[in-house]
């Protein structure tokens, strides 16, 4: 991960310290194994939502007019 950081810095000119680069590394990989399980789910069969209730809208809209 460290060299991934290190790509990045460069690219983009953030001049990091390591120290920085090893700080932003240890946080990626903190995030990866916080979002380990939504990976981990499997959408295959599941479809996007493509409609919206036009009712539902209607009611929220004036329920925040009063």
């Amino acid at each position: 991960m460290k060299d991934a950081v290190r790509r990045l810095n460069d690219e983009y000119k953030f001049n990091l310290t390591d120290k920085e680069i090893d700080i932003v590394a240890q946080q990626v990989e903190e995030a990866a194994l916080l979002f380990q399980p939504l990976f981990e789910v499997d959408l295959s069969g599941v479809s996007p939502l493509t409609k919206v209730d036009k009712k539902v809208i209607k009611s929220v809209a004036k329920k925040d007019t009063k």
